[in-house]
């Protein structure tokens, strides 16, 4: 179902009436705020836009540390995908090493013995 603007909040009806006319602050602050989301959405806004991350794809081996690269000092780490149709993320961890560097450990389904892109978010 597609959202339209007019059904979403039709405020020359809701200003008619006795409620609409006490609130009209209110109810043209949120017209104007439902009208900007749906439109932010309908561009495709994506978590990048709204959060301080960055999406990386990394190559990973089954229970093999990995230094990452990041941009800034990260608070956290969501891993997204496994690139694969056979190959899942049973655990995940990250830590910064002794060295100072990101470090992320995954533990991917069955043990493979090959490597597999994993996306992250790093968040900052």
């Amino acid at each position: 179902m597609k959202f339209t603007i007019t059904r979403l909040l039709d405020t020359s009806k809701i200003l008619t009436s006795e409620a609409g006319q006490q609130l009209e602050t209110f109810i043209s602050y949120m017209a104007e705020f439902v009208d900007q989301t749906v439109r932010t959405l309908r561009s495709g806004i994506t978590f990048q836009d709204n959060f301080a991350c960055e999406v990386k794809t990394v190559s990973l081996k089954h229970d093999t540390a990995q230094v990452v690269q990041a941009a800034k000092a990260v608070v956290g780490i969501l891993p997204t995908r496994v690139v694969s149709q056979s190959v899942g993320l049973d655990s995940f961890a990250w830590y910064i090493d002794d060295q100072g560097r990101l470090t992320v450990k995954a533990g991917l389904t069955g043990a493979p013995a090959g490597s597999f892109d994993v996306v992250l978010v790093l968040l900052f």
